[in-house]
């Protein structure tokens, strides 16, 4: 449903970051969201953001540029089509040392779609009838522990945001947040609020 006049823009950022990505350089623009009248509003008052770019990646429809940034000293992701006035730098990228194992595959399971939120380590525990939708979201090497007839338990890194917890909500009963406290009583406060719409 995007215009063609943006999907060009969107090539054209496109290559920007492959040209960024290839001489190993930073790349600095600003970062907009829409607002209710599907205008366009910049993010912290136009903030100039300086990321190390180090990757493209498909999902759901949308180009993210994965990159590093310096001042939180962690792997980000943006949406291409929400990135604007780039322009290529002479400074020099850094953040090798995050990217050296990086899994892209990996990356796009724990984001949930890429809608970004807080990394944490979560502990679920999960009915036996869903050991393979786990794997399938996690990956084969995701450790399962305490398994009895009926359940087991699983530790995962993950993006917490509505995404998750909403991800978390579809299995009912079948899955429970272990740990830690504070995504429980995000779920549980997400939950309450989708049930008072209803009342």
């Amino acid at each position: 449903g995007r215009v063609k006049s943006e999907n060009r823009q969107d090539l054209l950022i496109v290559d920007a970051i492959n040209e960024a990505i290839n001489a190993r350089k930073k790349i600095a623009f600003q970062y907009f969201a829409y607002n209710i009248r599907k205008q366009k509003k910049l993010r912290h008052d136009g903030k100039i953001y300086l990321i190390s770019p180090w990757a493209l990646t498909w999902d759901d429809e949308n180009y993210y540029m994965i990159g590093y940034d310096s001042d939180e000293n962690k792997i980000k992701h943006y949406r291409v089509d929400k990135m604007t006035k780039i322009q290529p730098t002479e400074e020099k990228r850094d953040g090798a040392e995050f990217f050296a194992d990086f899994d892209m595959a990996l990356y796009s399971k724990q984001t949930f779609g890429m809608y970004g939120g807080r990394e944490e380590t979560v502990t679920l525990r999960c009915e036996n009838k869903l050991a393979n939708v786990m794997i399938d979201k996690f990956g084969f090497d995701t450790a399962f522990s305490n398994i009895t007839d009926t359940h087991f338990d699983m530790r995962v890194k993950v993006f917490v945001s509505p995404v998750f917890l909403t991800w978390i909500m579809n299995f009912g009963a079948d899955v429970t947040v272990l740990s830690p406290d504070s995504v429980k009583d995000e779920l549980t406060a997400l939950a309450s609020d989708v049930l008072a719409q209803y009342k």
